[in-house]
């Protein structure tokens, strides 16, 4: 049972990292969640946006296609992908 709160704490904690434009931060512990939940499909949306803010697109690219292939109704993975495919 502790697995569910250390997740949540992780994710609070990259959501702060990414408000305060702490992009790799969240990132690295984003990538500690996934660990924890490797099929969250809205860790691999938040990790494509941080990519996104730091230009990384192919890095960007990639999260939103697993976050998509995850949960196809993820509406945010895809807006995100169609912004970044159509660049």
């Amino acid at each position: 049972m502790k697995a569910k709160p250390e997740l949540e704490d992780l994710i609070e904690v990259a959501k702060f990292n990414f408000l305060s434009s702490r992009y790799e931060e969240a990132i690295t512990t984003w990538l500690k969640a996934l660990k924890l939940s490797p099929n969250n499909s809205q860790i691999y949306c938040n990790m494509g946006i941080a990519y996104e803010s730091l230009n990384q697109l192919d890095k960007a690219r990639e999260c939103f296609k697993k976050a998509v292939e995850l949960e196809p109704e993820n509406q945010q993975a895809k807006q995100h992908l169609e912004k970044i495919v159509g660049a």
